[in-house]
Parts: C-alpha cells; sequence; structure tokens
C-alpha cells in the first residue's frame, strides 16, 4: 500500500508541474517597446528627386568660315572677356599633288609654254607687217599731198595700217595671256601645303565674360564653317535640372520652395521653381520600368557666396517643399498601422497597449498629422509589431 501512494502521489506532482510550467508559458509576457509621445510641431512634405546644375546660358563659339584653324591655347576653366580672340583661322592650305596631279600640272606648264611661244610668233608677224604697212602709208601721204595719187588710194593703205595696228595690239594682248596662263600652270605645279600664310586670318571672338566649359578641338587643323570650337559661360549664372514624374509634378507649381542637398557641403542650399514644362517625356528607370517624367528648372535663391564651387552638371538631391505648416499634432509614421479601412495606433495605458484608431492628414516617410483620436502628450507605440495586441502587457525598452 505505501508503495502503491507513494508511486501515486510522484505521478500526481509529475503533472501538476507539467500544468504549472503549460499555463506559465501561455501566460501574456510583457513587451519591451519604444513608446514616443504625441507631440505638436512643425511637419512639411517633400518631393525628392536628384538634380543637376546647369548653365542658364551657354554659348558655343563656331567657326565662322572654313579655315585652318590655329592651336587653341585656352584651358577648360580659363576666364574670357567680352571680345577677346579665343581662336584664329588661316586660309585653308593647298593640297599636296599627287602623282597623277602633278603630272598633269607638268603637262600644263608644257603646254602654256608652247602657247606662249606660238603668240610670241604672232607679234612679231603682226609687228612686222604693221611697221610696213604704216612705211608705205606715210611714203603714199607724200605722193597723195603733191596729187600724185587718188584719194582712195590713200584712204585704203591708210585702214590697211589702221587694221595692221590693231592686229598688231591683239597680238601683245595674246602674249599677256599666254604669259598669265603660264604663270598659273607654274603655280599650280608649285606644293604650298606647309605654307603658313600670316596675313588674311579671322579671329574668332568670345561673346560675354565668362569661363571655358568646354574646348571642343585644341589642336590646328582644317575646320568646316559652323564647326563648333569652345563653350563658354557664366558659373553665377546657373540653374537647377530636375526629373520629376508626372504624377508628382502636377503637385509642384512655379514659386515652389526647394531644398537642396548633398551637394558636396554639409550645408544645405535653398532654391525656387522657376518653370514646369508642360511637355513629359519616357525615361526607363534603373529597374527597367518605363516612367513619365516631366522637366522641372530652379533657380538657386542662397547667396552665391555659399554655391561658389559648383560647376555646370553638378549632381545635388532636390527637396521639393509641396505643404508645411507649424504647430501639427503629429507622431511618427511607422506608429500608424491599417485597421481594416481605418488607421490605428496602439496607445501606452497603464502598462498595457490599447488599440485606438486615429484619422491622419498630411504625411511624410517620417511623420503624420493626426486630425483626431489623439491627444497631445498621449503615448502611443513607435514600432508597434505583430506581437502587440490589445491589451499586452509593455514596458519602455531600456
Amino acid at each position: 500500500m505505501n508503495h502503491a501512494w507513494r508511486r501515486r502521489i510522484f505521478v500526481t506532482g509529475i503533472i501538476v508541474i507539467v500544468l504549472i510550467f503549460l499555463v506559465y508559458g501561455f501566460l501574456p509576457k510583457t513587451q519591451d517597446v519604444d513608446i514616443v509621445p504625441v507631440k505638436r510641431g512643425p511637419l512639411q512634405i517633400t518631393i525628392e528627386e536628384e538634380g543637376r546644375t546647369r548653365l542658364k546660358d551657354r554659348f558655343t563659339v563656331s567657326a565662322p568660315t572654313a579655315g585652318y584653324l590655329r592651336r587653341v591655347n585656352f584651358k577648360v576653366g580659363d576666364v574670357v572677356k567680352k571680345g577677346q580672340g579665343v581662336a584664329v583661322l588661316e586660309p585653308l592650305r593647298s593640297q599636296a599633288l599627287d602623282p597623277r596631279s602633278r603630272a598633269s600640272a607638268q603637262a600644263a606648264v608644257a603646254s602654256a609654254e608652247s602657247a606662249l611661244k606660238a603668240s610670241l610668233e604672232r607679234e612679231k608677224v603682226a609687228s612686222t607687217d604693221a611697221a610696213y604697212l604704216e612705211q608705205r602709208r606715210d611714203r603714199l601721204k607724200a605722193l597723195y599731198d603733191k596729187g600724185s595719187i587718188a584719194k582712195d588710194q590713200y584712204d585704203q593703205i591708210a585702214a590697211e595700217a589702221q587694221k595692221a595696228l590693231a592686229l598688231q595690239r591683239s597680238a601683245a594682248a595674246e602674249v599677256h595671256v599666254a604669259t598669265s596662263e603660264l604663270e598659273r600652270a607654274k603655280i599650280n605645279l608649285q606644293n604650298f601645303s606647309g605654307i603658313r600664310t600670316d596675313g588674311n586670318t579671322v579671329a574668332v571672338m568670345s561673346p560675354v565674360n565668362g569661363t571655358v566649359f568646354r574646348v571642343y578641338r585644341e589642336s590646328e587643323g582644317a575646320v568646316n564653317a559652323g564647326e563648333p570650337l569652345i563653350d563658354v559661360g557664366d558659373l553665377k549664372n546657373l540653374e537647377v535640372r530636375v526629373e520629376v514624374l508626372s504624377s508628382d509634378a502636377v503637385k509642384i507649381k512655379k514659386g515652389t520652395e526647394i531644398v537642396f542637398q548633398r551637394w558636396g557641403k554639409e550645408e544645405p542650399l535653398n532654391g525656387r521653381v522657376r518653370i514646369v514644362e508642360p511637355a513629359g517625356f519616357t525615361k526607363i528607370s534603373s529597374l527597367g520600368v518605363e516612367e513619365q517624367r516631366v522637366l522641372v528648372i530652379a533657380d538657386i535663391t542662397s547667396p552665391p557666396d555659399q554655391w561658389s564651387a559648383l560647376g555646370d552638371g553638378f549632381r545635388m538631391e532636390a527637396h521639393f517643399i509641396v505643404w508645411k505648416a507649424q504647430n501639427i499634432l503629429q507622431v511618427p509614421a511607422s506608429s500608424l498601422f491599417r485597421s481594416g479601412k481605418d488607421w490605428a495606433v496602439f496607445v501606452a495605458d497603464g502598462g498595457r497597449a490599447r488599440k485606438r484608431v486615429v484619422t491622419i492628414g498630411h504625411r511624410n516617410g517620417l511623420a503624420a498629422e493626426i486630425l483626431s483620436g489623439l491627444e497631445e502628450n498621449e503615448k502611443v507605440l513607435a514600432y508597434p509589431d505583430d506581437a502587440i495586441s490589445e491589451g499586452t502587457k509593455i514596458r519602455q525598452k531600456k
């Protein structure tokens, strides 16, 4: 009997201990949570996008005519004045003669020399005829004056003398033409490709005071009319170009305030929207998704001394302030969760979590405006998780 009772008592004790552990395991435990107060303060809603600086007015200096460009001595970053010469153009240089062209030029010289010799011989013939007819005219004139010949005979010889004189002048002109043709043929045979012309150059001037931003061509060489040479602009005349989603662009208006951050220094810069372009464009995101974006142009309103280190094409983050207000009742955005169709929070009440439905207004990624459901200085859970439910015991995380 004693042995049976002892066995029964032992089994009963084991069962009681197991039940105690089971009950303890299912008892709700106190959760360590972050508890924050509901407070009033400033709140603003921003749209954040990446922007790039660019010159408002970029002047591309191009070649006014085709020519041979002398080496450009300006470097990117050099300061230029309005009217200062930034490039010099010489007349285009002749091409070097290939064997076929040289042979053709030599043949042209030989032909011109032969033509000159022929014209010289014709000039001699014409000069001889003219001299003979002038002498005969003089002799007949003496006879005509004495009345020995008729006037018609004298007029005939005088006309022939005039004709011979004209032929002589024509032959002399042909000699001049043949000489010029020979000179031209000899010039075509010469090599002018390495000759540099110091006269008849064209100086290309800077249209404004500014800084050189780009040198398209530094080395000398032939350029075409209209070919760009350098870019000039004023560093103090910068704007910011930002591409925003079209769904966000409708919230941005002319005059919207902007805060520029991560531009290279800790101090942010202020700006203001100058124009929201009315036409959008399609752009492929880094994830391969087609996005409809709109270009927004903004001016930097901070003093130029604060952003003097910026240049063309510098990156920065643009925060468009589309709404802001002071003394707004707010809670952290992380404390909100969905309860059906409503928003709710967990309120810390006597060491337990109590769910409360709230009405929210504006919100950003960090805070949300509370329109109803909470009062200032009440305590809410900052990061409620699945372990928190109605009536859960809570305590402030250390």
